[in-house]
C-alpha cells in the first residue's frame, strides 16, 4: 500500500535521484515504513516452510523457518520482476554508521563470494532486462525486470549482492571518489536538496532527521570491515522479503532456497525474539484468507520518530527564485483511516509549476492551481507534497516566487491549508477584489469527488507497470506482513468525506510548522512570525 498509494499522489519528490549506471539511488522512498512499532517476522519454531494463500488465490506468502518471507503474484506477462526488500535505512543509523545505507547501495551487483565485480556487470549486461537497487530512509531494495527465461540469472544476481557481498577497498575507494560528486549534484538542485533539510529541520533528534546520503567525514571513515558488520547487523532472514511478480509461487520457493535465502541464519535478537502470546490476526486473516500464525512482533533499534519542527533560512542572493517549504506533522502508515484522508488532500490541494501543459488531468483543476498560480503571476510554483512513514509523516506545500515576495508567498500557502481546515472564507492578507478564489469556501463536494477520483485513476494506472506493481507487493508484506488488494484501497479511498479532508488540514495547523526558505530570505526572516500568527501557525 505504501509505494503505490505514494505513486498515486504523483508528485515523487521524495525520490529525484536518477540511474546511475546500473543502478538508482532515491532520496527516500516512498511513503515506506519502519520504526520501533515494526512487526518483524521472528524464526519459526517448525523446520517447515508455512505458506499462506490470499483469498482470491493471487497472492502466496511463505515464510521460511529462517523466518525470511518469500512471496509472489502470478501475473502471466513478457517480463517478470523480481526483488529483495531489507528493512533497513539511514533511520535506523546512529553516529557510527551514518550514511551505511547510501554506500551499501552504491556497492550493489559489485563483487560477491562468487563472482567479481566484472563477472556481475558481464551478467548484467548479457540480461539486457532493467536491474536497479536503492535506498531511503526505511528500506533498502534490490529490483530486476527480466524475460521469464533469464530470471534463474537475474535471482542469482540479487541473492549474491544481498547475501554474499565481498567489500573490498578498491570499490570503498572508487565510493569515496564518486559519492562528493552525488552530494555536490544533490546539494545544487533546490528539488532534491531542500526536501533532505526538510527532514533534517523536522526531525532535530535523529531517526527520520538521519542524512539519506552519506556525509564527507563518515565516508572517509568507512572500510570495509564496517562496512561488512553494517551488513550483518541488518541483511538478516527476518527483515528481508523477496518478491516476485509473474512466477509460479512453488517454483520461486525453490529457486530462493537453491541460491541460500533459505541457509542465512537468524540474527540473535530474533531467536530471542519478543512476546510469544495471541496475536493480532485480524487483518491477516481478512486479506489473506487465512488462519496461519504470524510471529510475534520484535522492538528493534531506531527508535520513535520525535517530530520537532523547526525553521531554517538561506540567504543565496544569486538565484532566480526563492524556495519556500511549509511542512507539518501528519499521519503514517500505522493510521490508514487518516493516511487515505491526508493523500486525498494532497490530490486536492494539487499544484504544479506556473507553465503546464493538459487538462484536469494533470492536476490544473486543483485548489493550488486555481487559487494560488493562476491567481498570482509573481508566483513560479507551488505544489503540495506528502512524505509518508510508518508512524509518522509529513505533509506540506513547497513553493517558488520571485525575489522579494517570499513574505507574501508564506501568506498565500498558509491561507490555502487554513482554508481547507475552517471549511469557510479565509481571506489572505494579500487578497484583492481581482483575487474571486480568496474568498471562496472550504473544499466543495465537487472538488473532494475530483479529488478522490484522480487519486483512485492513478492509483490504478501505476499498477499497469509490472515494477510498481513489485514493490507494492514487496513493500506492504515486509510492512504489514500482508498485502491490501487494490480494490480495498479504491474502497477506502472512496469512503474518505469531507469532513475528514477538514480534520486532516486541522491536524495540520495544530501541530508545530517546518518552515524552509533558500533565495532572497529577508523578508520572510523578518515576517514570518507575523504571518505565522495570524494563521494560529506555531513556528
Amino acid at each position: 500500500m505504501s509505494a503505490l498509494l505514494k505513486r498515486a499522489v504523483a508528485f515523487r519528490m521524495l525520490q529525484p535521484g536518477a540511474a546511475r549506471g546500473r543502478t538508482k539511488s532515491t532520496t527516500t522512498a516512498a511513503f515506506t515504513a519502519s520504526s520501533s512499532k515494526h512487526k518483524v517476522i521472528t524464526p519459526s519454531a517448525s523446520s517447515q516452510p508455512s505458506t499462506q494463500v490470499s483469498a482470491d488465490g493471487q497472492t502466496h506468502i511463505t515464510t521460511l523457518p529462517n523466518g525470511l518471507r518469500i512471496v509472489s503474484e502470478r501475473n502471466p506477462g513478457h517480463f517478470t520482476a523480481l526483488g529483495v526488500y531489507v528493512d533497513a535505512g539511514s533511520r535506523y543509523e546512529d553516529s557510527t554508521t551514518s550514511g551505511y545505507a547510501h554506500l551499501m547501495d552504491r556497492l550493489a551487483f559489485r563483487s560477491s563470494e562468487r563472482f567479481t565485480g566484472a563477472e556481475s556487470m558481464a551478467m548484467i549486461e548479457k540480461l539486457g532486462g532493467s536491474i536497479m537497487s536503492s535506498s531511503s530512509r526505511e528500506c533498502i531494495m534490490y529490483q530486476a525486470a527480466v524475460f521469464p527465461h533469464d530470471v534463474p540469472t537475474a535471482l542469482k544476481l540479487l541473492a549474491d549482492t544481498t547475501l554474499r557481498p565481498k567489500i573490498l577497498d578498491e570499490e570503498v575507494g572508487e565510493l569515496r571518489m564518486a559519492v562528493p560528486w552525488e552530494l555536490q549534484e544533490v546539494e545544487s538542485k533546490p528539488e532534491t536538496f531542500l526536501p533532505e533539510k526538510l527532514h533534517e529541520v523536522a526531525f532535530q533528534k535523529g531517526t527520520l532527521g538521519s542524512p539519506l546520503l552519506c556525509p564527507i567525514s563518515q565516508l572517509n571513515t568507512a572500510t570495509p570491515d564496517s562496512l561488512s558488520a553494517y551488513h550483518r547487523r541488518w541483511y538478516t532472514p527476518e527483515r528481508m522479503v523477496v518478491a516476485a511478480v509473474g512466477l509460479e509461487h512453488d517454483d520461486f520457493v525453490r529457486m530462493c532456497s537453491d541460491n541460500g535465502f533459505a541457509d542465512l541464519a537468524p540474527s540473535v535478537t530474533a531467536e530471542q525474539g519478543g512476546d510469544s502470546g495471541a496475536l493480532n490476526k485480524t487483518w491477516l486473516n481478512k486479506i489473506l484468507g487465512g488462519s496461519g500464525e504470524r510471529a510475534s512482533p520484535v522492538i528493534v533499534p531506531g527508535g520513535q520518530s520525535i517530530y520537532t519542527g523547526g525553521k531554517w533560512f538561506d540567504y543565496k542572493p544569486d538565484v532566480d527564485f526563492t524556495q519556500v517549504y511549509l511542512g507539518f506533522k501528519s499521519a503514517g502508515i500505522n493510521d490508514e483511516h487518516r493516511l487515505y484522508a491526508y493523500a486525498t488532500l494532497q490530490m486536492l490541494l494539487g499544484g504544479g509549476g506556473s507553465f503546464s501543459a493538459g487538462g484536469p488531468g494533470k492536476g490544473m483543476y486543483s485548489r493550488l492551481y486555481t487559487r494560488v498560480l493562476n491567481q498570482h503571476a509573481w508566483i513560479e510554483s507551488c505544489v503540495a507534497f506528502h512524505h509518508c512513514y510508518t508512524d509518522t509523516g509529513l505533509f506540506g506545500i513547497s513553493a517558488s516566487c520571485r525575489p522579494r515576495n517570499e513574505h507574501a508567498l508564506l501568506d498565500v500557502i498558509a491561507s490555502e491549508i487554513e482554508a481547507v481546515a475552517l471549511g469557510k472564507p479565509v481571506l489572505s492578507s494579500r487578497a484583492s477584489s481581482r483575487r474571486f478564489y480568496s474568498s471562496q469556501e472550504g473544499a466543495s463536494a465537487l472538488e473532494v469527488r475530483r479529488a478522490k477520483n484522480q487519486l483512485k485513476s492513478n492509483l490504478l494506472m501505476n499498477l499497469e507497470s509490472r515494477m510498481v506493481q513489485l514493490e507494492d507487493l514487496g513493500r506492504q508484506v515486509q510492512v504489514t506482513g500482508y498485502k491490501i488488494p487494490a480494490d480495498t484501497m479504491v474502497e477506502r479511498i472512496e469512503a474518505v468525506t469531507m469532513d475528514d479532508i477538514s480534520n486532516a488540514a486541522k491536524e495540520l495547523l495544530a501541530s508545530p510548522a517546518t518552515l524552509l526558505a533558500q533565495g532572497h530570505v529577508d523578508g520572510i526572516k523578518q515576517f514570518h512570525a507575523q504571518v505565522a500568527k495570524s494563521h494560529n501557525i506555531k513556528i
